[in-house]
């Protein structure tokens, strides 16, 4: 199996490279579209800003290209500010439109409350909603790594997968067909993040 992990320069993907190669996965960085020829799964991360990001896959012909695979049936996982992006919009910045491949828009955590510190940063629990080959294995309530200022909203609660308390409760996995999305970094995870990728890879 080929993966795809997606790198459009912005970020520190080492991390997530460093445990690809421990798990002993073939994957291919895709930085133009050529490189997505023969992807039987694509990691999508993100860190940053959304418009930035959005911006520079345009600019490439990436974001046609990752919607044309995906819905090919192309297995995805978008980490972090990847998963934002596989969303319409996000009001980081000016507003700015996502793929588009699910529906949902994201708003900053302290539109909901000034007294939410943001952004949230750590350890926080993972309460699963159903069953999800995501986490076969992982426990309920489980911790992974955040760092994120925006959350999901106005989207279709029957994609959750698992949410997370942070004063309020917000949505941290989704899964629709063969899109899935995290709002944490299963990389910065430890074993609960190596567990959730083998099972992506493996499972989804």
């Amino acid at each position: 199996m080929l993966i795809g992990l997606v790198d459009i320069g912005i970020g520190n993907l080492g991390s997530l490279r460093s445990v690809l190669e421990k798990l002993n996965l073939n994957f291919r960085n895709c930085t133009e579209n050529k490189d997505f020829e023969n992807i039987e799964k694509i990691l999508l991360p993100g860190v940053g800003n959304f418009a930035e990001f959005m911006e520079v896959l345009r600019s490439k012909s990436l974001d046609k290209t990752i919607i044309q695979k995906v819905n090919n049936r192309t297995p995805i996982l978008g980490i972090c500010l990847g998963y934002q992006i596989l969303f319409e919009e996000s009001d980081e910045g000016v507003k700015t439109k996502g793929l588009g491949l699910l529906k949902g828009k994201f708003k900053s955590l302290d539109r909901v409350s000034k007294t939410i510190k943001v952004p949230h940063v750590g350890w926080n629990e993972c309460s699963f909603k159903k069953k999800n080959n995501l986490f076969n294995g992982i426990p309920d309530k489980s911790d992974f790594y955040f760092t994120h200022t925006y959350y999901l909203d106005e989207h279709d609660h029957s994609d959750i997968i698992s949410e997370t308390n942070y004063q309020i409760n917000f949505t941290s996995a989704i899964n629709k067909n063969n899109i899935y999305g995290v709002q944490f970094h299963p990389e910065k995870s430890q074993k609960n993040g190596l567990k959730l990728l083998e099972n992506f890879f493996n499972n989804c």
